[in-house]
């Protein structure tokens, strides 16, 4: 059979079209990271004033390795607001002067990372709150975008926990209160200090005569200024072998 003209340009023009046809296929099929953040918190209750551990996870979807920044407070960025509605309000995680700014990391395919952190100032009213993640995988930088994650819904309800300063640590008097529940029985004379452990978060040095069925004893604890429970029983004269001592005027 033989073709006429106008079917050998069609052919010819299809034939040569065929390769970039498939480099475009190709191209749309070629391999790519996806990331996608997740912020999950323990509880959906809290008491007023109480901290908040949230867990979040960061996971490559897609099918190739995924450059990005180990989770910090260097790739992440935590905002809340009432539920329902567009406010937010941006809240700081606990750090240690000891963490490491940003940090390259590499994420495979069908990989995820996952950290947890400790959050003092979402909890400061009643109500419904939606927490809102946000991760910048190559760190929190001005006018870059990152990948927001699913708004995480909780409620704050009933009598207050702890008392907070602006920097979301518990007050004195409440480090105080602490150490009297521990003990079970009055405590007079204290003395407390804001200090910074070796490892480079703070903690509530409290000292107090404690009243027992003898002669009123000195005891010392460490009270962790985050999430307002005792980390340890120290010695009275412990306070002098930590590493610094912290200005305390804020939570007094």
């Amino acid at each position: 059979m033989q073709l006429s003209w106008r079917q050998v340009l069609a052919a010819g023009a299809w034939l040569a079209a065929f390769p970039l046809g498939c480099a475009n296929l190709a191209k749309k099929q070629a391999a790519a990271p996806l990331l996608a953040v997740v912020a999950t918190l323990d509880p959906v209750e809290y008491q007023p004033g109480e901290a908040v551990v949230c867990t979040v996870k960061v996971t490559n979807a897609g099918d190739a390795p995924a450059q990005a920044g180990s989770l910090s407070a260097d790739t992440l960025e935590f905002w809340y607001g009432p539920a329902g509605t567009d406010l937010r309000y941006r809240r700081d995680v606990v750090r240690s002067s000891k963490e490491r700014g940003f940090e390259p990391i590499t994420i495979a395919p069908k990989n995820a990372i996952t950290r947890r952190f400790v959050l003092t100032r979402l909890t400061e009213e009643e109500g419904h709150f939606a927490l809102h993640t946000l991760y910048s995988p190559g760190g929190n930088v001005p006018g870059t975008p990152g990948i927001a994650g699913p708004a995480f819904l909780y409620r704050v309800d009933g009598p207050r926990l702890f008392r907070r300063d602006e920097n979301g640590l518990i007050r004195k008097e409440d480090a105080i209160e602490a150490v009297r529940h521990k003990v079970g029985s009055d405590v007079a004379n204290p003395e407390t200090k804001l200090v910074r452990s070796e490892a480079g978060l703070l903690d509530w040095f409290v000292s107090a005569e404690v009243k027992g069925s003898g002669q009123p004893a000195r005891r010392a604890f460490f009270v962790n200024p985050y999430t307002g429970v005792i980390r340890t029983e120290a010695r009275p004269d412990a306070a002098s072998h930590v590493a610094t001592e912290e200005k305390a005027e804020s939570s007094r």
